[in-house]
């Protein structure tokens, strides 16, 4: 009897995997990173995949879905920016580091997805749970380098935004405040598919954690001249 039950126990995780289904609007799995009985994170190259067009949701279709022009007054025309910000693009998310590559990011909670848009007076998370921040300066330094003066929930924050060559269409985001600074690597809008997308799929609920990314090793960046 005892043999039959450890058979059993052996057979128990091959069964969880059997199990699995992934959600509906899964890209294709091209390398799977690691894999459980109730998800998997994997690679994918579709980059015609749907979840890339979640990373940069329509901001005209969210302000309408979430009402806000009439909800939030100050906000109502962000969407329609008049100053002129050279040539940097005006829509960011992040861009991550895995194993030497650039990837774009399909967490688990897109709660924690929050692209960047760049309006006149405000600086928007483009999110259900949403964020602004004032704008107080704007001073495009040149044609790649634009620096942002941004008032932090009460206190100045400043962010020097510096397009790259190299990763293709990103840029370093430098943030400046009283206390701290720290860097983010973006990519704009207009190059999010010319990246491989990895994405953490646990079928339709929070994963237990999000997928882990490499340090970015700022060495490697290269600034546009």
């Amino acid at each position: 009897m005892r043999p039959s039950i450890l058979i059993a126990l052996l057979y128990l995780p091959l069964f969880g995997y059997a199990q699995f289904k992934e959600s509906d609007y899964h890209c294709k799995r091209d390398s799977v990173i690691s894999q459980t009985a109730y998800g998997s994170i994997y690679i994918s190259r579709d980059h015609n995949c749907d979840i890339y067009s979640w990373l940069f949701p329509n901001p005209k279709a969210w302000s309408n879905e979430y009402s806000i022009q009439s909800n939030f007054p100050d906000l109502a025309r962000f969407y329609w920016p008049k100053g002129s910000i050279g040539s940097i693009s005006r829509y960011w998310n992040k861009l991550y580091s895995f194993h030497g590559q650039y990837y774009v990011y399909g967490p688990s909670d897109w709660m924690a997805n929050r692209p960047i848009y760049i309006s006149d007076s405000f600086l928007m998370e483009i999110a259900s749970d949403f964020s602004y921040f004032k704008i107080l300066k704007t001073e495009l330094i040149n044609a790649t380098e634009l620096l942002l003066t941004i008032d932090l929930h009460g206190d100045q924050a400043t962010i020097r935004i510096r397009k790259l060559a190299f990763p293709i269409g990103a840029a370093l985001w430098e943030y400046t405040t009283k206390d701290r600074s720290w860097s983010e690597l973006m990519v704009s809008e207009d190059y999010v598919r010319n990246y491989d997308l990895i994405n953490n799929d646990c079928v339709d609920q929070k994963c237990f954690q999000e997928f882990q990314f490499d340090v970015i090793d700022l060495s490697r960046l290269k600034l546009m001249d």
